[in-house]
């Protein structure tokens, strides 16, 4: 990332700007993610992407070898599938005015960032490092990093609703 250059101009240093670099970045595509998918249809994307990282877990290997990267492709178009069927299989309304403002928004953030950990997770790490230092890598590949991606989201929107109610 060049941006992050930018940033060490102003006298951060190199990990700083690194992560202030990807802050922004993930905020940006925070809200196109939100902007496209829209502030009512968050729940619906994310039980999508939750079936179709379980799906993909159960597809056997020799079904996915046809390309070097078929794993993320077939995450891809399973979420898309689903996200374009989600009036004939589950849609979930949701009461009243929907999430504040800022809840939406961090919503989106949780699942921006789950879904490039999913899609990273998936890609050779040699790849990707083309485009996001290993440091920074690691914040969405490590296993531990992963299953706080995974549970995140969840734990927000029970946190949401308990306080709603």
């Amino acid at each position: 990332m060049q941006l992050d250059k930018l940033f060490l101009n102003f006298g951060l240093a190199s990990s700083a700007a690194e992560l202030v670099t990807l802050l922004l970045v993930l905020l940006v595509l925070s809200t196109i993610f939100w902007l496209l998918v829209g502030r009512f249809r968050l729940h619906n994307f994310l039980i999508n992407i939750y079936i179709s990282i379980a799906i993909l877990q159960v597809i056997p290997d020799d079904l996915l070898s046809f390309s070097k990267n078929s794993s993320v492709l077939f995450f891809l178009i399973s979420v898309v599938l689903l996200t374009l069927l989600n009036k004939h299989l589950f849609d979930i309304h949701q009461s009243g005015s929907g999430l504040a403002l800022w809840q939406v928004f961090l919503m989106s953030f949780f699942e921006v960032v789950l879904l490039l950990s999913i899609i990273f997770s998936f890609l050779p790490v040699k790849d990707v490092t083309k485009y996001i230092s290993k440091n920074s890598l690691g914040y969405f590949i490590d296993p531990w990093w992963r299953l706080g991606w995974m549970i995140l989201p969840l734990a927000f929107l029970v946190f949401v609703n308990k306080r709603d109610k």
